[in-house]
């Protein structure tokens, strides 16, 4: 894959590529832009293409993807490029400070091993303590020739502005819908769940790739679907049962995750960059809850745009959302929207999954209200 073929970021890879090929690259880049648009990637790429050993002559910008350098780096376990990343995959994990001191800034002044640049990945840098801050400004300000940083973000506006102000911000952007159902389908998915998933994505390809290789995500896509339809219809007491059905679809998707993941690590270790993380406590749900309520996000926003002929998320479901939800006002499902985001949020803050949960439910019982 080359920087070029990254979906939706013509204008990114473009400024990328120039630096490659004036060899003018900046000594720290910020990659900034929404979750899922292809950062991460973009600076995997960019860091095989600066050290790239064996170039082809026709395209100087992109790297081989097959010589030693490029192979290790898709590893993760080339020796002069470091993914400095956050201790743990909670939504509140941090990149601790002495990760920081001992990966990056006490790293930098040793020579590259055999690369011509040492490439540093911090990924999300907006996830890193309080005080590890100061310590990346400083690395920042005076680095050797040979450094390259990266600092990757969906949060610019929580990091100082000294951080920005001394890179070079390449800003990334959410990937046009039929952009996103296109690549989808070159990679073998059915029109029809090309097109489900692509706007489910909102733009974010690398949720829609992940989605696509999940098929137990649009099963529960459907299913949660099918409980939003028939919400309206249930008693208050039967209602609440919405908040631990939600639960378990998010626990079955994590449980498909843990396996596949644990399957990929025990087929060929070498092949991935970082072992496959435990799930603990209510890790497991946290890491597919969001996605979850952003399934219910849908629905209600599908409720808005139906009357009006609008775009709908969930074209699938068109007939049951030209029927309504009975007697509720466009302001009622505006508060739904309203108390999904709130519980999503709350959710990432570690608040109780259980009471966060019932709470949502007696909310969207009522009206949202």
């Amino acid at each position: 894959m080359r920087l070029e073929d990254l979906i939706g970021q013509a204008r990114a890879a473009a400024v990328l590529r120039n630096a490659i090929l004036r060899d003018r690259a900046a000594h720290a880049y910020l990659f900034r832009g929404p979750e899922g648009v292809g950062k991460s990637t973009a600076a995997l790429l960019f860091a095989q293409a600066l050290n790239c050993q064996r170039k082809t002559p026709s395209d100087l910008a992109s790297a081989c993807g097959e010589c030693r350098s490029c192979t290790l780096i898709a590893r993760g376990s080339h020796p002069d490029v470091r993914f400095v990343i956050p201790a743990g995959d909670s939504q509140t994990s941090v990149i601790p400070i002495d990760d920081i001191r001992r990966g990056f800034v006490y790293d930098i002044n040793l020579k590259p091993a055999f690369g011509r640049y040492k490439i540093y990945i911090l990924d999300p840098a907006d996830r890193t303590a309080h005080l590890a801050i100061h310590t990346i400004l400083k690395a920042l300000e005076e680095p050797p020739p040979y450094v390259v940083t990266i600092l990757v973000t969906a949060l610019p506006a929580s990091l100082p502005p000294t951080i920005p102000s001394r890179c070079q911000n390449i800003t990334f952007q959410l990937a046009g819908i039929q952009a996103v159902e296109h690549h989808l389908l070159t990679l073998g998915l059915q029109p029809a769940a090309a097109s489900s998933l692509a706007r489910l994505s909102g733009g974010r390809i690398a949720w829609a790739v992940r989605a696509a290789a999940r098929p137990e995500v649009l099963a529960a896509r459907k299913a949660i679907l099918d409980l939003c339809a028939d919400l309206h219809r249930r008693p208050v007491p039967a209602g609440l049962r919405l908040a631990e059905d939600i639960k378990l679809h998010a626990l079955a998707l994590a449980a498909t995750r843990r396996d596949a993941e644990a399957q990929a690590q025990a087929d060929d270790e070498t092949e991935r960059a970082a072992p496959a993380r435990s799930f603990r406590g209510d890790r497991v749900l946290r890491s597919e809850l969001p996605w979850c309520l952003d399934v219910i996000v849908s629905w209600y926003r599908d409720l808005l745009a139906a009357p009006r002929g609008g775009a709908l998320l969930n074209p699938d479901y068109q007939n049951l959302l030209n029927t309504g939800q009975g007697p509720r006002s466009p302001l009622q499902e505006d508060h739904a929207i309203r108390a999904i985001l709130e519980t999503r949020h709350s959710l990432q803050r570690n608040a109780n999954i259980d009471l966060a949960l019932e709470s949502l439910a007696i909310k969207l019982l009522s009206g949202g209200d």
